[in-house]
């Protein structure tokens, strides 16, 4: 798996899995920081990126990060975080984010993002 998208969002993760499939990668997703940390303790391989809302039900975006840094196996996957807070790029460095997207998402921001992470784009552009 390529990507790991966590939003509580269920259009914004379908868009999200739709173009980010179509440009070639695996994505799985999970709706609050709870069901990502879940997730990634069951999964037998790490995704190379997460994709992170910051406000959402049960386990905000903040949590799982403190969470997940205090997992030892699952510290060192990268974090892009996304978020319509207007205070994200204040936030990022205090959650030892690698990147930051703001909402509304741009999408050549994304992707260069991703392919920061993952690698090129595994299919050609439409």
């Amino acid at each position: 798996m390529d990507i790991l998208i966590v939003d509580d969002d269920h259009s914004i993760r379908e868009m999200l899995r739709l173009f980010l499939e179509l440009k070639g990668y695996t994505i799985a997703s999970a709706i609050n920081g709870q069901d990502a940390l879940d997730y990634l303790r069951q999964s037998p391989e790490p995704p190379q990126l997460i994709l992170l809302d910051l406000m959402m039900p049960v386990m905000s975006g903040a949590e799982f990060r403190t969470a997940q840094r205090q997992t030892p196996a699952l510290a060192s996957i990268p974090v892009a975080l996304i978020s319509a807070d207007a205070n994200l790029r204040d936030s990022a460095p205090v959650l030892d984010a690698e990147a930051y997207l703001p909402k509304p998402i741009d999408f050549d921001l994304l992707l260069a993002t991703i392919e920061r992470f993952c690698g090129k784009s595994r299919m050609q552009s439409a």
